[in-house]
């Protein structure tokens, strides 16, 4: 991974290099992986995200790596997820795009010295993208936990054991990725003289795009004191996605018969999406076994997001003869976001019903209540956002022993509804002056292939 992208070559018009840089790097419009706001895979979505205590599949990854040590065959999970953004500005559609997610786990259990073990790597590619960068301008609305930045590919590996049948840990690393690009200029640009001078320069440009991670851990703890009852806390680190550019174009000049050797120089920086660090405490109880209610509550921590615009600084140097200073840009910081922590419950129910003696029927529901990080009063920024209230339902079959090779076979679907709560904020348009509204959805499903063994 590079720290941040270099790119050298002749120099032309800084407004001209600025739209190049623009029309390589940003691309408008733009979403988060569903994984960060929905949950992973079709049955943590359906549940409202809750998992911590549960999730013994490729979602286990993310919600809670000890989770993993649970499983008892190997399992390859595909998902698909739809997510519709039909939020509102001022009464006018958000023009937030739809977000085609494809996700994909693997599970493997095993044991070493006689201690059940698992491995676990799961991954959320929105758009079938490696990423999409947009960066924010603070006179224009802007989502930012709906349009975060890149379409955030988020990837997980984890690890888990169960020294004892009541206890298991688990730990793992996320990685959420974007992409930095590079844009160079190369060669002699002439001056235009009204005849077609310019038609004389010999110019060549290169683009180039580097793939770029931020790493965050990924640390839980599952307690079974009993068949009936599950307790689980996880940690997920925070990450923040870079987008940073450092250029330096050098090269010449040609006024008519004068060739004047040219020196920029460009920077710019922002944190273009930001996911908070979170610790989530969970629990399920099982009602006859058959039917499970799941309950948790996360904290998590958006107060060190700095802010999602950019520091820009640029200068020009020209040779003492010219006799010509052109003043540079000095970076300034911009706006904060001033985001604040929150705390979000969520909950759960999933009732089982045997149809055969090889066939089960899940059915799923969940809520929570997400309250919006981004602050009412303003300075400087031009933010929106709603506090929501997520309603999901869903189901699920699972068939034991359908064919060989697979032991076990199971297809979910999810509809997850998160109502926005209109609200009117204070923003750089003045006061009181932007409202927000509107609501998400999202429809998903997962197919999982089971081999060998059986689940607790």
């Amino acid at each position: 991974m590079k720290p941040f992208a270099r790119v050298r070559g002749s120099t032309g018009a800084r407004h001209a290099f600025a739209a190049a840089l623009a029309c390589t790097l940003v691309t408008p419009g733009a979403a988060a992986s569903p994984e960060l706001d929905f949950g992973f895979g079709a049955r943590s979505q359906a549940l409202a995200g809750s998992g911590v205590a549960v999730a013994d599949d490729a979602a286990a990854v993310f919600q809670n790596p000890a989770g993993l040590a649970r499983a008892r065959g190997v399992e390859l999970s595909f998902s698909y997820a739809f997510v519709n953004y039909a939020l509102s500005e001022n009464g006018a559609p958000s023009g937030l795009p739809d977000v085609n997610a494809l996700e994909g786990g693997l599970v493997v259990p095993g044991s070493i010295r006689g201690v059940p073990v698992a491995f676990g790597f799961s991954l959320a590619l929105p758009d079938g993208r490696l990423s999409r960068l947009h960066q924010a301008d603070p006179s224009e609305p802007y989502w930012p936990l709906d349009d975060a930045g890149p379409r955030l590919v988020d990837v997980g590996t984890g690890f888990a054991a169960r020294p004892f049948r009541q206890l298991t840990l688990g730990a793992g690393v996320g990685f959420v990725a974007s992409l930095n690009g590079n844009f160079g200029v190369y060669g002699n640009a002439v001056a235009a003289d009204g005849n077609g001078s310019e038609y004389a320069s010999n110019l060549r440009h290169s683009v180039d795009a580097d793939l770029t991670a931020s790493r965050f851990p990924l640390v839980g703890i599952g307690f079974l004191p009993n068949d009936e009852l599950s307790i689980g806390l996880a940690y997920r680190g925070a990450a923040v996605v870079e987008h940073r550019i450092q250029a330096a174009l050098s090269g010449t000049l040609q006024i008519e018969d004068s060739v004047v050797p040219v020196r920029y120089r460009y920077e710019s920086r922002s944190d273009v999406a930001y996911v908070p660090a979170s610790l989530t405490l969970g629990a399920s109880y099982a009602i006859r076994q058959r039917w499970l209610v799941i309950g948790e509550l996360a904290y998590e921590h958006y107060e060190p997001f700095a802010s999602p615009y950019a520091q820009t600084s640029s200068s020009v140097t020209l040779p003492p003869s010219v006799g010509l200073v052109i003043p540079g840009t000095e970076p300034v910081a911009p706006p904060p976001a001033r985001f604040h922590d929150r705390f979000v419950p969520r909950f759960g129910f999933e009732p089982r019903f045997v149809l055969q003696r090889a066939l089960e029927l899940r059915l799923r529901a969940g809520y929570a209540f997400e309250r919006s990080p981004v602050p009412k009063e303003q300075v400087g920024t031009r933010f929106f956002d709603v506090d929501r209230h997520v309603f999901s339902a869903g189901a699920g079959v699972a068939w034991a022993s359908p064919l060989s090779p697979f032991s076990g076979l199971r297809l979910d679907l999810s509809l997850v509804d998160a109502l926005g709560v209109s609200r009117t904020a204070s923003t750089t348009a003045g006061p009181n002056a932007d409202h927000a509204s509107g609501h998400v959805l999202l429809l998903g499903t997962t197919l999982t292939l089971v081999f060998g063994g059986a689940r607790d």
